[in-house]
């Protein structure tokens, strides 16, 4: 026998060997499938996917600004909030550490697309429209509010109120919809204004260059609450309604269902342990808590 057949003969013995083993890609586990309204379940951590395990650490991404979900310690340098501590301790869990990104709130779908980032988390809804780029793991639910200067000199007090005045809000964020959806019954048009900057359309507003603005609720209520100095100190909620009822979701790219899937499982261990409870409960946001945990769940 020649070399040749000798190598051919070998390899084809270590196949046949690898399959009766159940090695090799005859027993790799198939990708995992999304649907909508996935329940997720604690075995779930099993889908961490081999490379992701040998890596030992993820790349997630947040924005500043959004406390008590998400912010920048300015002790540490460090995220913090809610979703830096579900996160942390989900990886935790896996084996793995976190390096974190501060971006700008419309860098973080973009990045988690490009692969730049493995996920993308800062108080941002999960929505259908959103879902058509990038999957979600929806880990809490909030509604919206409007913000306006201290003392509401406009008596903003139920949407149609903001019919003529000037609303500024974040790029990006579900907001413009909104006020084009309230436009097409306003006897006058609001005017709106749009930034990139998480902070923009608080300064528009403390600084009489917007009437208004709008945001998730458990944030402007926190931050507006704990403020001390800064902008925030001349801002407060508006009586409107809270309105926009959504689930938070962590945005993963379309092509790591396996570990959004872990990571999945990971949190829904921690609601069974009551660890999400604990972390809920210690940012005062305990009523938004799901249980089960749950995968592409839109409400609207």
């Amino acid at each position: 026998m020649n070399s040749r057949c000798f190598r051919g003969s070998l390899a084809a013995a270590s196949m046949l060997a690898a399959f009766m083993l159940g090695a090799g890609p005859v027993a790799a586990q198939t990708p995992f499938v999304i649907a909508t309204n996935m329940k997720a379940s604690a075995d779930l951590v099993s889908r961490l996917p081999s490379d992701i395990k040998t890596r030992g650490a993820l790349n997630g991404a947040t924005t500043d600004g959004n406390a008590p979900w998400s912010f920048i310690d300015q002790a540490t340098g460090k995220p913090a909030g809610v979703d830096a501590d579900l996160l942390n301790e989900a990886a935790k869990r896996l084996g793995l550490t976190i390096n974190w990104s501060d971006v700008q709130f419309t860098a973080g779908i973009p990045g988690v697309q490009s692969g730049r980032f493995d996920f993308y988390v800062s108080a941002m809804a999960d929505t259908l429209a959103r879902e058509k780029v990038v999957n979600f793991i929806a880990y809490s639910k909030e509604g919206s509010g409007v913000i306006v200067p201290k003392g509401n000199p406009q008596n903003i007090a139920k949407m149609e109120d903001l019919c003529g005045k000037r609303v500024a809000i974040v790029t990006g964020s579900l907001f413009p919809d909104i006020v084009k959806k309230l436009n097409e019954s306003c006897p006058s048009p609001i005017v709106l204004s749009e930034t990139a900057d998480q902070t923009g359309p608080y300064l528009a507003v403390a600084s009489g260059q917007a009437d208004a603005t709008m945001n998730t609720y458990g944030v402007s209520n926190y931050s507006l609450k704990t403020a001390t100095e800064g902008i925030q100190t001349k801002l407060q909620l508006s009586p409107v309604a809270l309105f926009a009822p959504a689930n938070q979701g962590i945005a993963f790219s379309k092509q790591t269902p396996d570990l959004l899937a872990a990571l999945a499982g990971a949190i829904q261990a921690m609601v069974e342990d009551g660890t999400y409870k604990q972390i809920m409960d210690k940012w005062q946001v305990g009523d938004g808590g799901l249980n089960p945990i749950l995968i592409n769940a839109a409400l609207f």
